[in-house]
């Protein structure tokens, strides 16, 4: 009977290189759709104003992460020189 290891550990792939900042600016500019989007939708009657409340969150934590990327960035390029 042959030995198959089926439960033998791999190693570890290496960390994913991330831009931060292209990542959140991404989903940033998305939350800023949808709130257009529900903006519109809300002035017609079609949707209820709280979720304009959802999207502007998205956006409040958009920008935050914006901001957390540039920090992240900066210390990345710090620690490397």
């Amino acid at each position: 009977m042959a030995n198959l290891h089926l439960f033998q550990r791999r190693a570890d792939p290496p960390p994913a290189k991330v831009n931060a900042i292209t990542l959140t600016v991404d989903g940033t500019v998305l939350w800023g759709v949808a709130t257009v989007v529900i903006a519109v939708l809300a002035g017609q009657g079609r949707v209820d104003e709280n979720w304009l409340h959802v999207c502007y969150a998205g956006l409040a934590m958009g920008v935050l992460g914006v901001g957390w990327g540039f920090v992240h960035e900066h210390r990345g390029r710090r620690r490397s020189t």
